[in-house]
């Protein structure tokens, strides 16, 4: 028999140049995405089939935060920084209570959210450029 697990959204943590990031937005929160496939299939006219592994593990990381949360003001700090010094590259990492992980050791931000205001609280989306994303998947 199988054992069941839970996946329990509060208890993922996000961190980058060694802040915890807090105050997810509602719905999806994370997004971590390569640029590329992994690797390139190749069909010989005879269908013999090859592939390339593709060295570009590259990727953004996106992350929605409530713009109540206090990460926004850390974020914006940490951007302001970078644009002045150009200080902002550094380590960001994402993981999930199933032992998920996504890591990079060289990224920065992007660019500063679009700011929108109205009569409601609404989010802010946070585009993080990476060098190279790393995966882990879960231990057996």
């Amino acid at each position: 028999m199988a054992d069941v697990k839970t996946y329990i959204p509060g208890d993922t943590q996000v961190s980058f140049a060694g802040y915890e990031l807090t105050g997810c937005a509602d719905g999806t929160f994370i997004t971590v995405e390569r640029e590329e496939d992994s690797f390139t299939k190749h069909v010989g006219s005879d269908g013999e089939v090859s592939r390339t592994l593709n060295p570009n593990q590259s990727g953004t990381v996106t992350l929605t935060l409530k713009q109540t949360s206090d990460s926004n003001r850390v974020l914006h700090g940490l951007l302001a920084t970078d644009e002045g010094d150009g200080s902002g590259v550094d380590v960001l990492m994402v993981k999930d209570n199933l032992t998920n992980r996504a890591m990079a050791t060289e990224a920065w931000i992007s660019k500063p959210p679009n700011m929108e205001l109205g009569k409601e609280a609404s989010n802010r989306e946070w585009v993080f450029q990476c060098a190279k994303i790393v995966f882990t998947p879960p231990a057996e």
